[in-house]
């Protein structure tokens, strides 16, 4: 009774310092980035007052509330104030738990609808902000209150410190997780996959539309090589969106697979002539 995983897949999602490397790769310049051009924003205003710029002010709290959150609980997994997890309340873990979950599904969907607010300005560039204008309530539920749904179960688990063999670094854990209706980890790995492939159909559709309605249009007035400017920060948008979006979604991949084998109480077996690793109970 079993499942096949290759080795280093096993090896991966065993490491403790691989998130935390991908969230500092990822996370630092993105929050400070994020939290420039949200003052720049919210100190000009008048000139970024449009639903594009409040879908971003919305992805950006999220983007510096994950990284705080994912930051508490990292410290302890690579044995940093282990003393002082290990004497949190469960609600306290819990909010830590629910913040990192929350935020994630909160800014995949702030995502995908900052990309649908761009590819509509170039499908109707005189009607969109007006739609938008309408729309940006519900957007603004749809980021801030659907995720809920999948996440503040959370505060009903009974989350622990739990501390690992070598006496200095702990996890945070629940407590009969393989009993819950709804896995936390399962959750985001599933959100970020799925999302990370809606918006590169997103942004292939804002770069398809580009060359053959806006180019096409505008040839002669805007200068070829305006084009091939904007065409350049379109494909560059494109691919460090998915670049991004991909290394989060193999961080939450990889965090899923560590808590799958953790509940299945997999342990390394032998591996074959390919060396591939099997799991067995």
């Amino acid at each position: 009774m079993g499942f096949f995983l290759s080795a280093p897949i096993v090896f991966l999602a065993n490491t403790v310092y691989l998130p935390f490397v991908i969230s500092l790769v990822i996370g630092v310049p993105s929050v400070i980035l994020y939290s420039f051009e949200v003052v720049i924003i919210i100190t000009k205003w008048k000139d970024y007052n449009s639903s594009f710029f409040q879908l971003f002010i919305a992805r950006a709290i999220l983007n510096i509330l994950n990284f705080i959150f994912f930051f508490v609980q990292r410290f302890g997994k690579v044995g940093l104030f282990t003393n002082i997890y290990l004497q949190l309340p469960s609600w306290v873990l819990a909010t830590t738990f629910f913040f990192g979950y929350y935020c994630i599904h909160g800014e995949n969907i702030a995502t995908t609808l900052q990309l649908l607010d761009r590819l509509s300005s170039i499908l109707w560039p005189f009607t969109y902000e007006k739609a938008w204008n309408r729309l940006l309530p519900f957007a603004i539920l749809l980021i801030f209150i659907l995720p809920l749904a999948r996440t503040i179960q959370i505060f009903s688990y009974d989350l622990y410190a739990r501390l690992q063999a070598d006496n200095q670094t702990i996890t945070i854990a629940i407590r009969n997780i393989e009993t819950l209706d709804i896995n936390p980890a399962e959750d985001a790995a599933y959100s970020c996959v799925i999302f990370m492939f809606i918006c590169l159909i997103i942004n292939i559709a804002t770069l398809f539309v580009y060359k053959t309605k806006v180019q096409s249009q505008t040839t002669k007035i805007a200068s070829n090589g305006l084009q091939k400017a904007i065409e350049k920060r379109l494909i560059l948008y494109a691919f460090w969106t998915f670049v991004g979006q991909l290394l989060i979604s193999i961080s939450t991949t990889l965090i899923y697979i560590s808590v799958m084998i953790a509940i299945a109480g997999y342990t390394l077996l032998s591996y074959d002539e390919n060396q591939n690793f099997y799991l067995v109970k």
